[in-house]
């Protein structure tokens, strides 16, 4: 028999054997095996026994300069401009409710969560060398910069919106009491007051925009727009240079982590409830002008790259008319090596999904379970740490820390799924956190032990934010390229990596199915996000 620990009732198994400290056990060891080692890889290899010197002779480096300068100077500017076009569309959502709101909304989050080569597709078929404005902005900053705007707008609509819609009430009170207009509101009280929420999105956009990889490969690939994390895919893959790489990863993971923890000190801030918002007021015909005249650029940036991408889909360039040209192309077996065809790619990224999915709720629940039930909250913000570190510099600690795991199928689903993982422990903790007390008292009293409570009372409730946290999971490892293609061979081409293949081939038929399996990636993932939304979202952030 197990010896007492003294408690009645509770046996040394029971208690170093209960779900909360097994999940635990879990949690930490897949964060230690699939990010902690890989970035202590990095580190090591990218140090080396000299330290100091290593650091020191990169940053004299001319070309290291200046590719920071480069990194540097288009984050700022992405920033900047997304704030220009995101922060009057969350200040018209805040101070208006008016017909198709939700709708918009939903629109806006649509680029957030697709693929990064959709997104380049989509402008390479707007305003590429082939696009249908007949405007060629290939390699150009202005073409960078519209991209991550695109992508990045969501992120100021929604976490300053949100946070104004809160503070509707104390806004109304400040405007009645001043006797402002909208003009002078927005000056004097709504921006002020905004300024966490506003600089906790500025800060997100920021790193995701230094941390540029897809977008800067597929828009500008003459390299003159090359950041840091673009150098250190081309230092392992054209270079074999893994020192160079690793130092590359060391100075842009130093940033990212600075600028990351500067935004969640805002976000902690912007995060302060001020007061339930009632109904917000109808627009007049001011109000109704000034919703068309801030919602309008961003609905064009959102929506204009997307419907570029449909058409040429089906009407290449030089094309007449409605053809099935790049369909047949894409979908054609190929006798060439480097190029997959669509049912490859779609394959493997479907088996890619269903493992990565599988092993992202495992341990996202594992994740979710310790912090509610063994009351680790420190695990809550540990679960992030995987969204701050970029997938090319994961890929590369992966090659770095696992070289023999590195380069097979179970090395890069469990890439993917550590990127997936932090979207089922945000989906999974509000609904662990709603199960009543009273609920799981009652089967204590009843003699159920930990693990009986575990399966009969907390996982019927996860039901549905398991599924919506795994719907997550499996839209970002539709959608991952980074990584992919870092440790990727050509048995395991994604569809994301047989697009990017496509692309790097001359001729019409290869740019016709590259838009072909970028809108068959945007349709997936569009699809799986209305059914998430459908489902409730995914959870808290």
């Amino acid at each position: 028999m197990p010896r007492s620990l003294g408690v009645v009732g509770v046996t040394w198994r029971e208690r170093f054997l209960a779900p909360q400290r097994v999940a635990a056990v879990l949690a930490w060891g897949f964060l230690a095996l699939a990010l902690l080692v890989p970035l202590a890889a990095v580190v090591a290899r990218g140090l080396g026994q000299a330290p100091w010197d290593a650091v020191a002779g990169l940053l004299r480096d001319p070309f290291v300069r200046e590719r920071l300068g480069v990194t540097l100077l288009q984050a700022t500017l992405s920033t900047g401009l997304t704030l220009l076009v995101g922060v009057p569309g969350a200040l018209a959502f805040a101070r208006y409710r008016f017909p198709g709101k939700r709708w918009l909304r939903a629109a806006f989050t649509i680029p957030f969560v697709m693929p990064t080569v959709v997104a380049g597709a989509g402008f390479l078929a707007l305003v590429g060398p082939s696009g249908v404005l007949g405007v060629d902005l290939l390699d150009s900053l202005a073409l960078v910069l519209l991209a991550h705007v695109f992508y990045n707008q969501a992120v100021v609509v929604r976490m300053v919106g949100g946070f104004l819609e809160a503070a509707a009430p104390n806004l109304r009170s400040a405007a009645a009491t001043l006797g402002a207009g909208p003009l002078r509101l927005a000056w004097r009280v709504t921006l002020p007051l905004a300024a966490p929420a506003i600089f906790a999105a500025a800060a997100l956009v920021f790193v995701f925009s230094f941390t540029s990889f897809g977008v800067i490969l597929i828009l500008a690939p003459g390299g003159a727009w090359d950041t840091l994390e673009v150098e250190v895919y081309r230092s392992v893959a054209r270079l074999l240079r893994l020192d160079v790489a690793a130092l590359l990863a060391l100075v842009q993971l130093s940033f990212a982590m600075v600028v990351g923890g500067a935004y969640t000190v805002l976000q902690a801030r912007a995060a302060v409830p001020l007061a339930a918002a009632p109904p917000l007021p109808r627009p007049g015909w001011a109000g109704r002008l000034v919703l068309v005249s801030t919602l309008l650029p961003a609905v064009v940036v959102t929506l204009a790259p997307l419907l570029a991408l449909a058409v040429r889909a089906f009407v290449p360039p030089g094309a007449e008319g409605v053809t099935a040209l790049g369909w047949r192309a894409a979908f054609a077996p190929s006798g060439l090596v480097g190029v997959t065809s669509a049912w490859e790619a779609i394959g493997n990224s479907l088996r890619f999904a269903a493992a990565a999915g599988a092993v992202a709720v495992v341990m996202g629940t594992a994740f979710a379970y310790a912090v509610v039930r063994g009351r680790q909250r420190w695990l809550d913000r540990v679960s992030l740490l995987p969204l701050a570190t970029s997938s090319v510099t994961l890929g590369l600690g992966l090659l770095l820390a696992w070289p023999s795991l590195a380069g097979t199928f179970w090395g890069l689903a469990l890439a993917h799924a550590l990127i997936g993982m932090p979207f089922v422990t945000r989906a999974v903790l509000p609904s662990l956190r709603g199960v009543p007390a009273s609920r799981l008292a009652a089967a204590a009293v009843a003699g159920a032990g930990a693990w009986r409570r575990l399966w009969r009372v907390d996982l019927p409730a996860l039901r549905a934010s398991l599924v919506s946290g795994a719907g997550f999971a499996v839209a970002v490892s539709l959608g991952e390229f980074g990584a992919s293609l870092m440790l990727t061979r050509p048995e395991f081409a994604t569809l994301p990596v047989a697009m990017y293949q496509r692309l790097g081939r001359p001729g019409v038929e290869n740019y016709a199915a590259a838009m072909v399996m970028a809108l068959l990636l945007m349709l997936v993932t569009a699809g799986l996000m209305a059914l998430l939304d459908r489902l409730g979202g995914a959870g808290e952030w």
